[in-house]
């Protein structure tokens, strides 16, 4: 089955975003997509809990407006929470609100090319996994955008593995590697090939767009490419969109 969904964008509502949300559902109804998540930031730091509630507030809202007007395709309310682990009482109030779709995300990058940082950031998101409270684990490698993680071993790898099998997180994976850097995705292939030899099967896939022109981008390449059981989240519960 065709995976006619995008489980990761950012609308005017994410501190970086640039599309409204209106135009964001009609270019996803010009590609032919049934579900679209709005996965708007949790930063803290770009902002506070309490500005991120009153913001989700409105987005809220406006989502259940749309929804009307755009029957055919599911809208679904997302929040991308960086580095989750840090804010257990923020954590739980997100937890607590009407939302569909949870991704904690690392957007701590390591300040430099060096075997003992990029070892750093990939125990900060075995932090994020162990803790849990999340439904999906974003753009996993992220860093590739800048530093070369060979180095690293599989077992960290792994472990965090582990942790997303044991606590029923999917594993995000995020196209917008191939328009950012020219990659192959986030995780890569290795990460991905690896996450299918350790009975790893629930992913989400998302283009992680901040631009019209992002929304969708490269998702039918990685659908055909790679065999997992992909899916999305509704009211915390994943839907799978495979034939599995």
């Amino acid at each position: 089955m065709e995976y006619l969904a995008d489980t990761h964008m950012h609308s005017i509502y994410s501190y970086d975003g640039q599309m409204c949300l209106e135009d964001m559902i009609k270019k996803g109804e010009n590609l032919g997509l049934k579900y679209m998540a709005f996965t708007e930031h949790l930063e803290l730091g770009q902002i506070t809990i309490k500005q991120f509630l009153n913001r989700y507030k409105v987005y809220s809202k406006e989502i259940e407006k749309l929804q009307e007007r755009f029957p055919h395709i599911k809208l679904i309310k997302g929040v991308e929470f960086t580095n989750p682990e840090k804010y257990p009482k923020e954590l739980e109030i997100v937890n607590n609100l009407d939302v569909d779709y949870i991704i904690g995300s690392n957007h701590e990058l390591p300040k430099e090319q060096s075997e003992r940082e990029i070892l750093e950031y990939y125990k900060k998101i075995l932090r994020i996994v162990k803790n849990g409270g999340i439904d999906s684990l974003g753009h996993m490698d992220y860093l590739r955008r800048k530093y070369d993680d060979s180095s690293i071993g599989d077992d960290i790898i792994r472990e965090i593995y582990s942790y997303l099998i044991k606590n029923d997180i999917s594993l995000e994976i995020n196209s917008s590697a191939v328009r950012r850097k020219g990659l192959d995705s986030f995780p890569s292939d290795k990460k991905l090939n690896l996450y299918k030899s350790v009975k790893g099967e629930k992913v989400t896939i998302g283009s992680d767009a901040h631009r019209l022109e992002e929304i969708y981008d490269n998702i039918p390449n990685l659908d055909r490419e790679y065999d997992f059981n992909k899916g999305l989240y509704l009211k915390r519960k994943f839907i799978s969109l495979s034939n599995k």
